[in-house]
């Protein structure tokens, strides 16, 4: 069976409340759109499948409040802006057009990583709604990545690569000299994250690609490297490579990428996690959860026991012993001792990225075995994290980064960085 979804995630990645079977939904019996690209293989371990975007509607409710305030902001948010940092990283013109500030500013360090996101809002909001302008605007922005990916040999970058900055920036990386703030591969992620979902949700073949165009270059660059050097390349966030390579040898049933995504299991996280020793302490703590979702989709196109062991012993320590009431987790973005969750309330709590994370990695393990304990985690994080996150104020859905948790504590909201 192909696999869907147990949730909408709404629109736009990682800072958006995934749409629960709580309530205010309307399952549909009937496919509008499927699957547009079927997956090649089959899952193993799994025992409880997911509803298809395209089965779900949302009734009047708070999470159509929330859908359709993302709504607005995507179909708003200009495309030519988007690509301004790809054009120019790629030697291509900009057409005139201003170039997007903070986090997609031309000399932030990690630029181009939300247009991933973007381009995975694009694709569910046409699996789910059947929209055409966000359609549109997904093949649109590929198209145009593609021709940045066409004109690497003039821009210097070896073929295949495609970010909003230098391909030398991995080299600093290699070479443990990157100074300069950049987590490459974390933008890496969530560009080709994005790319499958205009894949699989719309069915366009330059996504398909450009985005094995794209994991081409990933497996001649980390091919290259010792297993020494790529643990070391590691302990920079790198998002979750190890799931979305996966997930194409899922889509693809190409081996290959499965090979490349076992070089981004990182040693020093998996190992303590299969033994069940919590060794969070100190580290950043959404660096940390995306490899876990690459480790259950590592066990369930492998079968290898020890990937399931990692993601549910990550998920029993992080709900059991690093999370607050609300379901999410870390203080000013870090894990600290285990069980000492109670002395860290500040206004720099639960951040929203990883109870996302949180309820991916969740769904992931539900389908594996339908616990209510998985369950009461998704329903407890969803309903008092994620719900809340967004302004219900602010037509463009701005939301919060964290969650205060002290007393008197109000919380700050933002555009999306």
């Amino acid at each position: 069976m192909p696999r869907a979804q147990l949730c909408s995630q709404g629109a736009f990645g990682r800072f958006f409340s995934c749409m629960t079977l709580i309530g205010s939904l309307i399952l549909s019996s009937s496919l509008v759109n499927a699957v547009a690209v079927p997956p090649v293989r089959t899952e193993v371990g799994i025992s409880s499948y997911f509803f298809d975007l395209s089965q779900v509607q949302l009734s009047d409710s708070r999470w159509l409040d929330n859908q359709n305030r993302t709504l607005t902001y995507i179909k708003w948010v200009d495309v030519e802006r988007l690509l301004y940092v790809f054009r120019s990283s790629h030697k291509l013109s900009t057409n005139g057009v201003s170039s997007n500030g903070g986090w997609d500013a031309p000399t932030f360090p990690f630029r181009s990583h939300m247009q991933g996101h973007i381009l995975t809002a694009w694709a569910q909001c046409w699996a789910t709604l059947q929209d055409t302008t966000c359609r549109d605007r997904a093949t649109y922005f590929v198209a145009e990545l593609a021709k940045c990916q066409a004109n690497n040999a003039k821009a210097g970058f070896a073929a295949g690569y495609l970010s909003g900055f230098p391909e030398s920036d991995f080299t600093l990386l290699e070479t443990g000299k990157l100074t300069n703030g950049n987590v490459p591969y974390y933008v890496i992620h969530k560009t080709m994250a994005g790319l499958l979902d205009v894949w699989r949700h719309i069915g366009d073949n330059n996504a398909k690609t450009v985005l094995l165009s794209l994991a081409g270059w990933v497996n001649q660059r980390t091919a290259k490297l010792s297993t020494s050097q790529m643990q070391s390349v590691m302990n920079t966030e790198f998002g979750g490579m190890n799931d979305v390579l996966t997930e194409i040898y899922y889509w693809t049933g190409d081996s290959q990428w499965l090979t490349v995504a076992q070089r981004f299991d990182h040693a020093a996280v998996f190992n303590p996690l299969a033994s069940n020793q919590d060794k969070l302490d100190g580290l950043h703590a959404n660096t940390q959860v995306p490899k876990w979702i690459g480790a259950a989709r590592e066990y369930k196109q492998t079968g290898t026991s020890r990937y399931l062991d990692i993601a549910r012993n990550a998920w029993d320590i992080t709900v059991n012993h690093h999370s607050y009431a609300i379901g999410g987790n870390s203080q000013a973005e870090h894990f600290h001792a285990s069980d000492a969750i109670a002395r860290y309330l500040s206004k720099d709590t639960a951040e929203g990225c990883n109870t996302y994370n949180m309820l991916k990695l969740t769904r992931e393990l539900w389908a594996t075995n339908p616990s209510a304990d998985y369950f009461d985690f998704y329903e407890r994080a969803l309903l008092n994290h994620m719900l809340g996150q967004q302004n219900p104020r602010d037509k463009h859905g701005h939301i919060t980064y964290f969650t205060p948790l002290n007393a008197g504590a109000t919380r700050g909201v933002g555009p999306i960085p």
